[in-house]
């Protein structure tokens, strides 16, 4: 499983930890970039939960945790 960091618009942040098929515990972000779709629609799940009411996403983008936080 890989800790992975995702940025909504420049100052919103969550971190999730998911497990991907064939992403290592170290992987290159350009490995993880690969999958995406299979990310969002994780965060997109969890949102849905947290949020029923519903939400709204202009821009979407997700990286390997480099633990600056």
């Amino acid at each position: 499983m890989s800790m992975i960091n995702v940025q909504i618009a420049p100052n919103v942040e969550f971190k999730m930890t998911l497990d991907i098929p064939g992403i290592e515990e170290d992987p290159r972000d350009y490995d993880l970039q690969q999958h995406k779709a299979e990310v969002y629609a994780e965060f997109e799940k969890r949102l849905k939960s947290a949020f029923p009411e519903g939400m709204n996403i202009d821009t979407f983008e997700f990286g390997i945790d480099n633990g600056r936080h």
